[in-house]
């Protein structure tokens, strides 16, 4: 085989997908654009077109040597992710490679397909391609990259990230770089924000989890929804969300025009003004772990269908949705059932924090591409905090609002608005959303108030109807025609199956004890100075194996639900403390294990609680 063929195989084991599109690039028209040319030392180097000019992607006159110096700027630290933006010819990754150790993640990220695809014909990077310390990832096949970096980026490494551009590809690509980069940054500052929410609502996600986990065996899903609404024409069918704003108040009313020639999506707080104005929404999303019943009592919910998740209230659900279409992720393995029984993926969809970004993204995986905004404030216009339906759910107002770190934005009219970080950071969200899905959707925000959505066109409530409600489509009755996911037979399989976790948990406390006495016994050997420094690096080496067996079981998944205090912990200090001594590590495991043996105790209470009673 050639070099091409080479490099064609190595993709196909790891990147399968890559390869046919690698295989389909018209190398005659991309190489009107893209060539190659001999540095002074006789090696090849790639070059790229743009603006009237030529710009070399290596030295042109050792590109191995320049590789090898730009690598030595830099000190790979280990655990470390590193983004790297551009691959060129491979010589400048392959260096840092080298630098690398089998704890480290290189993660390239290359703008230019047709460069990569060149350069899969004249230089051999099937070893690069091959090698499990390498991702690559290509910003024309995946827009968001979040997908990809919600797998990779946890709070534990936030600490050891680092970006490396390659030289010219700053200039070559300067926004698609520039867009990269912030949504690495912006990854990172969601896992800072859900650090602080796991440990807010510290033992209650996971007993949500188990209570939805069960519960979901007897309803539906939203690929069964998205599957019944594909047989329409959604064109022309906009997609209403309605939030908690103040400024709803001002429109609602005309919301019951809309139905059956809309989707509309209530989110929670908003139910009471929208059933005061005479409207039932097609659905309402509910995520919240901790949504007041407030908002929903003295409601007649019953012909409501709801979307839920993991994390929506247990209380609220049980006493209020009888009906819900449920989507997301629950644990690797029970998605892992789901998908097996159902024949196709669980639903997943891209979260933003708030209820009213899961509906937006809600109504894109449903295939709605023109989405209506209302109530979507996302400041305290006026001074008030929410719409007149929760008055008292929330407190008093003046004081909500005090008890807020308060920061400015622009509002719709130009004027600046009061708002609170939380909102300001989920108008981030909304506006992301917007520049990655522009040619997909039109956002419309007729909230008619609050702070400017960038990126989203800005109307009159009255006008969307007027104009963009005209197409008749009942989507509640196609809504009522989808049957439960499962077939009794099934449900009985699946319920026998999620109470077998009860016995995982089990022999994972077994093999937790066995860890942790031996680790007890290690502390005393690796702190007695007189332990020869070989046998308590093998000690340490040991250790590391062990930890590693843990953390490759399934069920630990679960578990560190209940003992997030000890990972954020580990995280704060393991990797980042490069002065600790053989005894404090074993001491830091050890406290990590503990917690695994609390969070083990605790699973196995909450499903006594929440599986195993009939």
């Amino acid at each position: 085989m050639g070099i091409f063929e080479d490099n064609i195989a190595a993709l196909e084991k790891k990147y399968g997908y890559l390869a046919e599109k690698i295989n389909n690039v018209d190398i005659d028209s991309a190489g009107k654009r893209i060539g190659v040319e001999q540095a002074a030392n006789g090696m090849k180097i790639l070059r790229v077109m743009k603006v009237g000019r030529s710009w070399r992607l290596n030295s042109s006159w050792n590109p191995e040597i320049a590789a090898e110096v730009y690598a030595e700027r830099y000190t790979l630290r280990s655990y470390g992710i590193y983004f790297v933006f551009g691959f060129s010819d491979g010589r400048y990754v392959r260096e840092l490679l080298k630098k690398c150790d089998d704890t480290n993640l290189i993660v390239v990220c290359e703008p230019d397909m047709e460069t990569f695809a060149i350069a899969c014909r004249h230089f051999d990077i099937s070893d690069l391609i091959e090698d499990k310390r390498l991702l690559l990832y290509f910003t024309e096949l995946e827009i968001d990259a979040d997908v990809m970096l919600q797998k990779l980026l946890d709070y534990t490494r936030i600490k050891l990230i680092d970006f490396y551009i390659l030289p010219g590809y700053d200039v070559l690509y300067h926004k698609v770089c520039e867009s990269f980069m912030d949504s690495v940054i912006e990854r990172m500052r969601n896992e800072i924000v859900n650090k602080a929410t796991h440990l807010f609502f510290d033992r209650c996600v996971p007993r949500h989890t188990l209570f939805h986990m069960r519960r979901l065996i007897y309803q539906r899903n939203l690929e069964q929804l998205k599957r019944a609404l594909s047989v329409y024409d959604l064109t022309e069918i906009p997609a209403i969300i309605v939030s908690a704003g103040p400024s709803l108040d001002k429109n609602v009313h005309l919301l019951k025009k809309a139905q059956g020639k809309a989707f509309i999506i209530a989110v929670d707080a908003s139910i009471r003004t929208v059933i005061r104005a005479g409207a039932l929404p097609d659905m309402l999303c509910s995520i919240d772990p901790n949504s007041p019943e407030r908002f929903f009592e003295g409601l007649d919910l019953k012909d409501v269908f709801w979307s839920c998740t993991r994390l929506s209230n247990p209380d609220i659900t049980e006493n209020y949705a009888e009906r819900i279409f449920y989507h997301g992720y629950f644990s690797k393995e029970w998605n892992k059932i789901l998908e097996e029984e159902l024949g196709y993926p669980f639903p997943k969809l891209a979260s933003g924090g708030s209820v009213s970004f899961e509906a937006f993204m809600l109504a894109l995986y449903l295939g709605f591409r023109k989405i209506v905004l209302i109530g979507q404030d996302l400041a305290f216009t006026g001074g008030v905090s929410h719409t007149k339906g929760i008055e008292g759910a929330l407190g008093d107002n003046d004081e909500y609002i005090r008890g807020r770190h308060i920061v400015e934005v622009e509002g719709i009219d130009g004027t600046m608005l009061e708002t609170d970080f939380q909102m300001w950071y989920y108008k981030q969200w909304f506006e992301r959303a917007i520049r990655i899905n522009q040619d997909a959707v039109r956002v419309i925000d007729a909230t008619e108030g609050g702070a400017k959505i960038e990126g989203a066109e800005i109307w009159r409530f009255a006008d969307v109807i007027d104009k963009e409600c005209k197409q008749e489509l009942n989507i509640y009755e196609i809504e009522k025609s989808i049957p439960q996911a499962f077939s009794p037979e099934k449900q009985q399989e699946l319920l026998k199956k999620l109470r077998a976790m009860r016995q995982v948990v089990t022999d994972f406390e077994k093999l937790l004890e066995k860890t942790i006495a031996e680790q007890e016994k290690r502390l005393a050997l690796v702190s007695d100075r007189k332990t020869n420094p070989r046998e308590v690096l093998h000690m340490l080496k040991e250790m590391s194996a062990e930890n590693e067996k843990i953390k490759k079981e399934p069920i630990l998944e679960l578990v560190s639900m209940y003992a997030q205090k000890e990972e954020y912990e580990m995280g704060d200090s393991i990797y980042t403390e490069e002065d600790l001594n053989a005894g404090e590590l074993v001491e830091k495991s050890l406290a990590l294990l503990s917690g695994y043996r609390r969070g083990a105790a605790l699973l196995k209470e909450d499903i006594d609680e929440y599986i195993m009673k009939d």
